[in-house]
C-alpha cells in the first residue's frame, strides 16, 4: 500500500557507534510513542525536535537509550510524518528496534522506497531523486558534486530551460496544423531549423561530456600491463602501500587478476595487475592471459610496464597488442639497473607529459603519440621509487576524465542519457524536416518527442512500473 507506515534501517549494518532506524507515514508517531518512554511525547511534539528518552522492546522493557528526531508533513524528507531513532550501534540494538516497530504495525520499506515516496510526494523530480542514489554511491569529490548539483535541480533547471525554448518552436508548427487560415501562411524553415539547432547543440555538448563523467562517478579502471617478470606486481605494491600482490624472481607468479583501489585527485583508480604476456603451453596461464586481455579492454588507462634492463621493444610490440587504443603511460622499471642496449637508445630519462617525448622513443615503441600520455622511469623497490608513475597518473587522470570540460556537468543517470539521445535524434529529424519543408504533422510528432524525452529526465509523463524499477536500485532505508 501507498499509504502505510514504513520502516528501515538507514545505517549501514555493522559495528558502530550509531545507528538510525526510519520510518515515514501516517502511523510513524503513533508507533513511535507506544514504543519510546521520555518526558515528551513523539505525537504531541513539534515538527523538528529532537527528544531523548528510552526505547522499550518487546516486553516494555528499556532497550536503550535513543534520540527521536521528529518531522510532521510535509516538512519532511518524504512529505509524510517522519520518525528517525538514533541508537547505540551493533548488531543487536538496532535489528531489535526494527523488530518492534513493525511488530507495531510498520511495513518493512522497499529500496528506496523513502526517496520514492518524496518524489511522489513532489518533494524531488525523478533526476533529484535519481542524484540522491548517485550521491550514495559517488566514488570520487567531483562525482559528490556532480550529483550535489543535480540533487541541487542543476540537471531539472537546463531540462526546463529546453522544454521553454521547444514550446513556442511547437506552437508555430501546430498552429498552421490546427489553424491554417489563421496564421501566416509561409513558414520560414532556416530560420526555425536554426532554432532548433540552438536546442540541440548544448544537448550534443552535454552527452559528449559523459564518457568523463562517468569516470569521475564509477572511478577509473586502470590495468597493468606486461611481459612477465617487469615488476607490475610490485609496482601495485608501492602504489597501494601494502603487499597486495604476491612478488617472485619466478615469472609466471601471477595467474589471476588482483585489484586494489588508490585515490588520486579526489577520483578512485581501480588498478588491475594481470598475468604477464606471453606465448604459454600452461593452459592456468593461458586463462591468466584471457582475464589480462578482458582486463586491458575494460581498462580506462593501460600502463605498459617495461624491464628497463632488458631488451623491451620486441616486448612492447607484443604487449602493444594487448592494450589496443587504450590511452597508454610507459613505465621503465628496474631503472636502479644498467639500461640493455638494445634500449638505451633514443629513450628518455624521468618524463612527465608524453607532448615532450623524443619522436625516435615513440617510433621505437611502436605507440602512437595520439594515445601515450607519460613516459616514466620507476624503481618498485626501492622508497619513493614508484612517485614519478603515481605523478603520471595523476596528470593522465586530469586528461581522461574531463579536468577542463564539463567540471560543472551534472549527474546523469543512463536511463537519463538515453533519453537526451532520444531527444537529440527527434530534434535532429525536426531540424531536417524544416530545412526540407517536410509535413508540418511529421515535424510536430519530432518535437513533441524530444518534450516527452526531456519530461521523463524529470518524471513527467512516466509510468508506475518504471518508477518503481529506478527505484529498486537504490540501497534500503533511502
Amino acid at each position: 500500500m501507498e499509504n502505510d507506515t514504513i520502516v528501515a534501517l538507514a545505517t549501514a549494518p555493522g559495528e558502530s557507534a550509531v545507528a538510525i532506524v526510519r520510518m515515514s507515514g501516517p502511523s510513524a508517531l503513533a508507533i513511535a510513542t507506544r514504543r519510546f518512554r521520555g518526558r515528551r511525547s513523539p505525537e504531541r511534539s513539534a515538527s523538528h525536535r529532537l527528544l531523548l528518552g528510552s526505547f522499550l522492546d518487546a516486553y516494555d522493557s528499556p532497550l536503550d537509550t535513543v534520540l527521536l528526531s521528529i518531522f510532521r508533513a510535509p516538512r519532511s524528507y518524504t512529505g509524510e510524518d517522519v520518525v528517525e531513532i538514533s541508537s547505540h550501534g551493533g548488531y543487536v540494538i538496532p535489528r531489535a528496534i526494527l523488530e518492534c516497530l513493525i511488530a507495531e504495525g510498520a511495513r518493512a520499506a522497499r529500496p528506496g522506497e523513502f526517496t520514492e515516496r518524496a518524489f511522489r510526494n513532489g518533494k524531488l523530480d525523478l533526476a533529484q531523486a535519481e542524484a540522491v542514489a548517485a550521491l550514495v554511491k559517488a566514488r570520487s569529490d567531483r562525482a559528490v558534486r556532480a550529483a550535489g548539483a543535480t540533487l541541487g535541480g542543476a540537471l531539472s533547471l537546463r531540462v526546463a530551460e529546453l522544454d521553454r525554448d521547444l514550446v513556442p518552436l511547437l506552437a508555430e508548427i501546430e498552429a498552421r496544423i490546427d489553424f491554417p487560415s489563421d496564421v501566416e501562411p509561409s513558414l520560414d524553415g532556416p530560420a526555425l531549423a536554426d532554432r532548433c539547432s540552438r536546442i540541440t547543440m548544448p544537448l550534443r555538448e552535454w552527452l559528449s561530456h559523459l564518457p568523463a563523467a562517468r569516470r569521475r562517478e564509477q572511478g577509473v579502471r586502470v590495468a597493468l600491463v606486461g611481459r612477465p617478470n617487469v615488476g607490475k606486481s610490485s609496482l601495485l605494491n608501492a602504489l597501494v602501500g601494502y603487499e597486495r600482490a604476491i612478488v617472485s624472481e619466478l615469472p609466471g607468479t601471477t595467474r589471476d587478476t588482483v585489484e586494489e583501489s588508490i585515490w588520486l585527485e579526489g577520483t578512485e583508480l581501480r588498478l588491475c595487475d594481470a598475468a604477464g604476456v606471453r606465448r604459454s603451453s600452461d593452459p592456468l596461464e593461458r586463462l591468466g592471459l584471457e582475464r589480462t586481455n578482458d582486463a586491458a579492454r575494460r581498462a580506462d588507462l593501460a600502463v605498459l610496464v617495461l624491464d628497463r634492463s632488458e631488451p623491451c621493444v620486441e616486448d612492447a610490440a607484443a604487449v602493444l597488442t594487448v592494450v589496443a587504443d587504450r590511452p597508454l603511460v610507459v613505465a621503465w622499471n628496474k631503472a636502479d639497473l644498467a639500461p640493455a642496449a638494445a634500449c638505451a637508445a633514443g629513450v628518455p630519462g624521468r618524463v612527465a607529459d608524453a607532448d615532450t617525448i623524443g619522436a625516435a622513443s615513440a617510433r621505437e615503441l611502436g605507440i602512437s603519440k595520439s594515445l601515450l600520455l607519460a613516459e616514466v622511469e620507476t624503481v618498485a623497490v626501492r622508497p619513493g621509487g614508484v612517485e614519478p608513475l603515481r605523478e603520471a597518473l595523476r596528470d593522465s587522470l586530469r586528461r581522461i576524465s574531463g579536468d577542463a570540460a564539463g567540471e560543472e556537468l551534472p549527474t546523469t543517470s543512463v536511463r537519463q542519457e538515453t533519453l537526451l539521445r532520444r531527444a537529440v535524434d527527434a530534434l535532429e529529424r525536426a531540424e531536417l524536416g524544416l530545412r526540407e519543408d517536410s509535413s508540418y504533422d511529421l515535424i510536430a510528432v519530432d518535437l513533441t518527442e524530444a518534450r516527452q524525452a526531456l519530461g521523463e529526465i524529470v518524471g513527467r509523463g512516466i509510468d508506475h512500473d518504471v518508477v518503481q524499477a529506478i527505484f529498486s536500485q537504490f540501497c534500503i532505508g533511502k
